[in-house]
């Protein structure tokens, strides 16, 4: 399993737990002052970066998401790194 820390500049600290199998997310755990099911929206889904984010932006766009000190780029860029890990 594979993790990254980031801490948002000003912001939130925001951990990802991610496993990978085949280029497919199997596992995805989000952790930090929040509370949303964006996992279930990404699993299964490949591991590239650029369609992570794709998925994350639409996620907050869709339910009208708004984390102070947290963007969807930030979460997109924890979930990234994790996997790159």
């Amino acid at each position: 399993m594979k993790r990254f820390e980031y801490k948002v500049p000003g912001g939130k600290l925001l951990r990802a737990k991610v496993e990978v199998d085949a280029g497919r997310i199997t596992f995805l755990q989000l952790t930090g002052d929040f509370f949303m099911e964006l996992e279930t929206r990404l699993m299964g889904m490949r591991a590239e970066p650029v369609a992570i984010k794709g998925q994350v932006v639409s996620f907050f766009t869709a339910h009208k998401t708004m984390i102070a000190g947290a963007s969807p780029r930030d979460f997109a860029y924890v979930i990234n790194q994790a996997i790159r890990a």
